[in-house]
């Protein structure tokens, strides 16, 4: 499945291989000292943040990422952040187009070119039909920013499957991206406005509260069975589309345990040719009090997730015979349907 481009995913990736001088190594290290005093201020946690911190400005002395290209640094650092600070949303990209142009990027600037992108991947709808049994299926590969753009076709979306008796959201191998979007997308199931999470924050010692609203611009999707796909590499954001979901009893999890990246990110602009991301946030359930970091979210019904939309059809199917829902099939060819279905498992 393609994935759509946010600010949590690189959608570019280009190596130069050029020799290491000693201008190159000072200014590896000014990236190095930038990105240790910004995990020391703005990492959740203030005992992992300082000891993070003093354990990356120690590999100046050892030398550890002095020879590495551009690209290869950028990977290295990302795997040596997530292991040594213990989280999975430690991230560092290479830009080499701003590393070209040689200006600062502002967030702005970021925001408007990763939109453009977005455009081009639909925002993340790869796929809209109605399967049989008059089933919805929503194959999303990622959240892009809430903006109105973006809001604009998820409207079109739920509006395709406003009249479905059953609906099916892909959310396999989908790596997360923006709140917001999940705020939006889940307000489509709740029949009033209610407290989704709070979010905590170290760096500036506030708290804020995430809420689904209370309208939508189309038809809710309300008192229907709704079932979401999941496997290793659904993240972050869609995780939190996913556990809200599941801990609110509106749908069914079908697949494999989730990746466990919850804690939300800040991205930094380093030394005008990387971008690290700071998960700077913990985020705590509304329901639960705690969230899925490091340990994902078990799927309700556990299967390999490759048949996973298979096990969701069948059980939409079965549900439909249960409830004598009306569909443009027979009772026969439901049951018919059911068995096909079966023999792919």
């Amino acid at each position: 499945m393609k994935k759509v481009f946010n600010l949590f995913l690189i959608y570019v990736v280009i190596s130069f291989n050029s020799k290491t001088n000693a201008q190159d190594v000072t200014e590896r290290n000014k990236q190095i000292l930038e990105i240790a005093d910004k995990i020391k201020e703005y990492y959740i946690f203030e005992d992992i943040a300082n000891q993070l911190s003093k354990t990356l400005k120690s590999e100046i002395n050892l030398k550890t990422f002095d020879s590495l290209p551009d690209v290869e640094f950028a990977k290295s650092l990302s795997t040596y952040l997530t292991k040594n600070g213990n989280d999975l949303h430690f991230n560092v990209l290479y830009r080499p187009r701003q590393e070209k142009e040689k200006k600062v990027v502002t967030e702005k600037e970021i925001l408007k070119e990763y939109d453009a992108i977005n455009k081009q991947w639909n925002y993340g709808f790869e796929k809209v039909i109605r399967l049989n049994g008059n089933i919805g299926y929503i194959e999303y590969t990622g959240f892009p920013e809430g903006n109105q753009a973006a809001q604009q076709i998820l409207d079109a979306t739920m509006s395709f499957v406003s009249n479905t008796n059953t609906l099916i959201i892909d959310l396999r191998n989908n790596q997360g991206g923006d709140g917001k979007m999940v705020e939006l997308f889940l307000s489509y199931f709740f029949d009033k406005k209610i407290k989704l999470n709070e979010v905590y924050s170290r760096y500036n010692d506030k708290t804020t509260k995430s809420y689904t609203a209370k309208k939508v611009n189309g038809k809710k999707y309300l008192d229907k069975p709704v079932y979401i796909l999941v496997n290793n590499k659904t993240i972050s954001a869609a995780e939190a589309f996913a556990y809200n979901l599941q801990q609110n009893k509106i749908a069914t999890i079908i697949g494999e345990k989730t990746y466990g990246a919850a804690n939300p990110v800040k991205a930094f602009l380093i030394g005008n040719k990387y971008q690290v991301f700071i998960p700077v946030s913990l985020e705590k359930n509304a329901i639960t009090n705690s969230n899925w970091e490091h340990i994902g979210i078990d799927a309700d019904i556990k299967i390999n997730s490759e048949k996973a939309l298979i096990k969701a059809q069948i059980l939409a199917l079965e549900n439909l015979l249960k409830s004598n829902t009306k569909t443009e099939l027979t009772e026969n060819e439901i049951k018919e349907n059911i068995l096909k279905l079966k023999r792919q498992l």
